[in-house]
């Protein structure tokens, strides 16, 4: 479970499509090496880091047994990356006609998330190639399950303490939202992260067919 503006839940129907496609993306981008994916909070980790905190955080929307995580900022900050992830593939479809896209299109799958969504009431038909409609419904996407912005505001508290702290008490946001890091797994145990975040994607369960067959980190505390 994870907790969203309308409670802890998991994701479902073409939500879940949509974020599972970009999660396989990133993951594969991931598998590569470091890589950046335009929020600064989570393109500030570690390779290894934002492959822990994409399994934390993918697992929780996805296994509706999984324990929710604590509220931070890297961890909102992650899921915000994977909505950013799939604008980023829109625009790429906007842009180069020739690019082979998913079957169906990243738009078609931005689509269908947003006609189940209570709280987008118009959305782009898929041959529009206007980028700001496009990255205003993948916003409210994203703001469908981020309980805040709050981890975008990081950078511009980080400059003088005091003010920082009158701003963090106005706003409720507690110390350990900005202090907590994810975890950090050894450079023999990215394959295990890989394996197991690649599990959670339809690709990857057709790869591994059976629950036993997906790789688990072993013996590390999840935040």
């Amino acid at each position: 479970m994870y907790r969203t503006p309308n409670g802890e839940r998991i994701l479902l129907g073409a939500e879940r499509q949509l974020f599972e496609a970009s999660l396989a993306m990133m993951v594969d981008f991931l598998s590569d090496g470091d890589f950046e994916f335009g929020v600064q909070v989570f393109d500030n980790l570690q390779r290894g880091q934002k492959l822990f905190a994409l399994y934390r955080v993918a697992r929780a929307l996805l296994q509706p047994d999984e324990p929710a995580p604590e509220h931070t900022a890297f961890a909102e900050g992650t899921v915000a990356s994977v909505y950013r992830h799939v604008f980023d593939r829109v625009v790429q479809e906007v842009d180069d006609p020739d690019f082979a896209p998913s079957r169906p299109s990243w738009r078609k799958l931005v689509i269908e998330a947003a006609d189940e969504s209570d709280n987008i009431d118009q959305v782009p038909k898929e041959t529009s190639r206007n980028k700001e409609d496009w990255e205003i419904v993948v916003d409210c996407l994203a703001d469908d399950v981020l309980r805040d912005r709050d981890f975008e505001l990081e950078i511009h508290l980080d400059a003088d303490p005091d003010k920082s702290r009158e701003v963090k008490d106005m706003m409720g946001i507690s110390e350990d939202y900005y202090a907590a890091v994810p975890h950090d797994p050894r450079d023999d145990q990215l394959n295990l992260y890989i394996d197991a975040l690649k599990g959670l994607t339809p690709r990857g369960r057709g790869e591994y067919p059976g629950e036993d067959d997906v790789s688990e980190p072993p013996g590390d505390e999840l935040f």
